[in-house]
């Protein structure tokens, strides 16, 4: 379910699965069982039992906030019902919302330990004997999808993982390149970059083989870190560093908050959400949206960030 057009279609007769722990009573409404198994866990403790109560139309999920006494209903969201889910109470979020990080200054600046966490990145690419390349061949891109790329992505994503024809990307006019990341000389991970106007974009990024020990030793940070020296040579203002869940105490959005990166208020070019659905008698509910931080898509269709 790769293609986005029919994954809107597919978004509109949704799969419904009930959680419950202790006191609790969540719905999540969707195919992904990488995002519900992160809501779920998010929202509930380990012990927990599902039910699965059938397939729903998207108009009738609302009802389920009240029909079943739930706390908090979930439900990915079909582009083409996003009206309909702001009539109701609640939240929409999207699935992944940009940041970027504001290069225009002396890298120093940047890296300054009192605002960012790039002091730590430095250590590593220190400990780990962490360099870069540029590449533009052939088959250097060749070894980058076949040993980084895929099963980067297999492993971190499974059967969900959004496999790309990256030659799409090479052979664009002009073409982006290659850094690659070097542990003791040898490539242990690598992104294509490319600058567009004012940005420098990390677009598609991995580790060798997958392996999550590269990114323990600081891979991923001295792919930003060197991505800053680049795009500066470039004359670049922005560096784009992908994608992260709307939480701001997920893990990945925490780590990027901490490297100085903020969030765009405008919505990806994925336009996938997420409604979070709120029983206003829930105590749950209210403590949920008390305690938590995180972006939603207002009624101009801008992200903004309720909470701290």
């Amino acid at each position: 379910m790769n293609n986005p057009w029919i994954k809107s279609l597919l978004r509109l007769f949704l799969p419904v699965y009930q959680y419950e722990s202790d006191s609790r009573k969540i719905v999540y409404a969707g195919y992904s069982s990488i995002k519900k198994n992160y809501h779920v866990h998010l929202l509930l403790d380990g012990n927990n039992y599902h039910t699965f109560l059938g397939w729903r139309w998207y108009w009738k999920i609302p009802d389920l906030v009240k029909s079943g006494n739930i706390d908090i209903v979930i439900s990915e969201i079909s582009q083409y019902a996003l009206n309909h889910f702001q009539k109701y109470n609640g939240f929409i979020l999207p699935e992944w919302a940009i940041m970027r990080i504001n290069i225009d200054r002396p890298i120093g600046e940047i890296c300054k330990g009192s605002v960012s966490d790039f002091s730590d990145v430095k250590r590593l690419i220190r400990k780990y004997n962490l360099t870069y390349d540029i590449l533009t061949d052939k088959e250097s891109f060749k070894y980058f999808y076949d040993n980084i790329y895929l099963p980067y992505l297999t492993k971190r994503h499974g059967d969900e993982a959004l496999i790309e024809d990256l030659s799409t990307f090479w052979n664009s006019s002009p073409p982006p390149v290659l850094m690659v990341i070097k542990e003791n000389g040898i490539v242990v991970a690598g992104s294509i970059v490319r600058k567009s106007g004012d940005l420098f974009y990390l677009m598609r990024l991995g580790l060798l083989n997958g392996n999550d020990e590269y990114r323990r030793h600081g891979a991923i940070g001295a792919m930003y870190y060197f991505s800053i020296i680049e795009g500066q040579k470039m004359n670049c203002r922005y560096l784009d560093v992908g994608g992260t869940r709307p939480f701001l105490t997920d893990g990945l959005t925490k780590y990027k908050m901490g490297l100085g990166a903020e969030f765009l208020s405008e919505p990806s070019t994925w336009k996938e959400y997420l409604w979070f659905g709120m029983n206003e008698n829930s105590t749950f509910a209210k403590e949920f949206v008390r305690n938590n931080s995180f972006l939603y898509l207002n009624n101009d269709r801008k992200l903004v960030k309720h909470g701290i």
